[in-house]
């Protein structure tokens, strides 16, 4: 009875020593639930503890953009590539790169094209190794794009670990890939709208740029958290932010954002803090100077760009320019997280001149002070929205159009950095907040199919960069009020119409042409390339009606618009033995006295009158106005 009476209550002094026991083996198993010390931001088995996750965003960037292999040269990769002068020297171009502007290598001079100027030396410069090392070949540049971004997506996924590392040493598989980092990273490398930077050679600018101000961070945060080597990751970081800016001028924002970051995501120490902040200010004044010397100014060139194609809030008043601002910040927000329907041209007027009364404006705008509101809140309670809204905030400023212009309403690839953003707020909603929510087989169900609809999406995207005719083709399907647009895809047709043999297939081919053309034309009516174009299409169909009245007709809108075009004189000297005089003197007369009375040009009035004395050379009429202006 005694016996039995110890074993059901032991005595006190035993008790204590059991309870004891208990309580150091809960402290130890605590412990080890502790958020990592220092030293396991960056423990030595990061890479084979997440081997698998990283193996899936390597072959997701590559699967996807592996026929990119495939394509041609596009759009403005002849500006920065193919026939930039300084590049194809090859490692001879590399000094000239870096002190010039980086329209000078394929225009020969510098050009006040688009506002504040252009000096992003970092990718011409490795197009420039790229041709000493391999040549001209496409799928190398392309092949190089593809592997820069799928870096991207791996350094992305290792720094959000440091904003978010594992909560124990250990991490099961299923884990790791539920991890908000591998979301985040995943949902970056598959998002649709960076098809125009990765598909495009030009896009290397941005990649470089995005993955230089990720090495700063990562090596900011580096020196941020630990003593040993801390002024070599230090010295590396700086460099990094460097290269960056060398990259493209967004890199300027990520002097904020890795402040930033080390205040969410770091204890604070202020000493350190204030380091790395005068470090990266540093580095700014030493890029902002090489940079002003080169282009010869500091911000603008002072120069007025009155060309829509460069400048497409020209001719507006201030309401309609902030409200068409307003629009396309909308618009970016929407294709974010809804990438649907993409193109690469958002020239005038696929974007159309908003006013404040519009919804769409209105809509925008409120959204978009809720995106502030929450940057602040999240600022001060130091959560993960608040990083995700600032993040997105300030990658986003210098490319918004507000605190400058850069030359176009908006562009997929100018929320290419912004994005980051974006998919860290989606990984947390689908990794925290829905969670807490459903079942983690429920969330993932959903994160899954959203996943597959931007693999989907991207899938269908990347062939439409495959060559010049496949872009345009794509993009006036989505583009139809683009000036750009329809005069791109009427000179693919026309180029198609000169190369086809059957008559009756040309003609249908000849009408599109000309419609495209015309109605490009009709958005913006000084346009330049357009105009050309137009005198082509013009002769070409007259070849076909014979109606010269038309032709004539063509030819004046065309000169009185852009006053030297070639093709217009060597044609009317084709006419000249083969037209009626009457209509051919009548149309030199008109012309001449054109160019003197309304232009003001008697250089070309007298060019003009010459030409009809070619036809007619005892016309009185021609010959007292050649004497007027002579």
């Amino acid at each position: 009875m005694k016996y039995s009476k110890f074993i059901a209550t032991p005595p006190l002094f035993l008790r204590k020593k059991v309870q004891t026991l208990f309580s150091i083996m809960a402290d130890k198993k605590n412990k080890t639930k502790k958020r990592p010390s220092k030293t396991t931001y960056f423990p030595a088995s990061f890479w084979r503890t997440h081997a698998i996750a990283a193996l899936i965003l390597m072959l997701a960037g590559f699967g996807l953009y592996a026929i990119s292999l495939n394509f041609d040269y596009v759009l403005d990769d002849k500006i920065v590539y193919t026939d930039n002068d300084l590049v194809k020297k090859g490692f001879a171009g590399i000094g000239p790169i870096f002190s010039t502007e980086s329209f000078q290598g394929y225009f020969g001079e510098q050009k006040d094209l688009v506002e504040g100027g252009r000096y992003r030396p970092l990718s011409l410069v490795t197009f420039a190794m790229e041709f000493a090392l391999f040549g001209q070949k496409e799928w190398v540049s392309h092949l190089i794009n593809v592997i820069l971004y799928v870096l991207t997506g791996l350094l992305l996924f290792r720094v959000l670990f440091l904003f978010f590392p594992n909560k124990k040493e250990e991490t099961d598989l299923i884990d790791s890939l539920f991890s908000l980092p591998f979301i985040a990273a995943l949902l970056f490398v598959l998002h649709p709208i960076h098809t125009e930077v990765v598909a495009n050679v030009k896009g290397r600018d941005e990649i470089l740029c995005l993955l230089g101000g990720l090495a700063a961070i990562y090596c900011l945060f580096r020196y941020y958290v630990q003593d040993k080597n801390g002024f070599l990751w230090f010295g590396i970081g700086v460099l990094s932010l460097l290269l960056a800016l060398f990259g493209k001028e967004n890199a300027i924002t990520f002097v904020g954002v890795i402040p930033l970051s080390l205040y969410f995501f770091a204890k604070l120490d202020v000493k350190k803090l204030s380091i790395s902040t005068a470090g990266l200010i540093g580095v700014f004044v030493v890029w902002f100077m090489i940079r002003s010397q080169v282009l010869g100014f500091a911000f603008t060139s002072g120069t007025e760009v009155t060309d829509l194609m460069n400048n497409p809030f020209y001719g507006m008043n201030v309401g309609e320019k902030f409200a068409t601002i307003f629009h396309t910040l909308g618009l970016y927000v929407k294709l974010l997280f809804f990438p649907h329907p993409l193109t690469h041209d958002y020239y005038p007027y696929h974007i159309p001149i908003m006013q404040w009364s519009d919804w769409q404006v209105i809509l925008s705008l409120i959204v978009n002070l809720a995106i502030v509101g929450v940057a602040i809140w999240g600022f001060l309670k130091k959560n993960v929205w608040g990083y995700a809204s600032l993040f997105y905030l300030m990658t986003l400023s210098i490319t918004s159009n507000l605190p400058f212009t850069i030359g176009t309403f908006m562009n997929e690839r100018f929320v290419y950095i912004s994005s980051v953003g974006v998919c860290i707020a989606l990984a947390y909603l689908f990794h925290t907040v829905l969670t807490k929510k459903m079942a983690r087989p429920i969330v993932m169900g959903l994160l899954g199919l959203y996943a597959i609809g931007f693999i989907v999406k991207t899938a269908t995207r990347v062939p439409d960069w495959q060559s010049e005719y496949t872009l345009n083709e794509a993009a006036i399907k989505i583009s139809k009020n683009s000036a750009r647009a329809n005069l791109f895809w009427g000179s693919a047709l026309f180029k198609r119409y000169q190369a086809e043999t059957d008559h009756e297939i040309r003609k249908p081919i000849l009408a599109e042409a000309t419609y495209h053309i015309d109605r490009a034309l009709e958005i913006n009516p000084r346009y330049g390339s357009a105009i050309t174009m137009k005198s082509g299409t013009a002769a070409e169909n007259y070849r076909y009606d014979k109606d010269l009245d038309k032709l004539l007709a063509s030819f004046s809108q065309v000169l009185r618009t852009k006053y030297n075009v070639p093709y217009v004189d060597t044609y009317m000297e084709y006419l000249n033995p083969r037209a009626p005089q009457d209509k051919l003197i009548n149309w030199y007369y008109q012309t001449a006295m054109y160019f003197k009375d309304t232009a003001r040009r008697n250089d070309l009035a007298a060019k003009y009158f010459k030409m009809g004395l070619q036809v007619a050379p005892n016309n009185p009429q021609l010959r007292q106005g050649l004497q007027m202006v002579e």
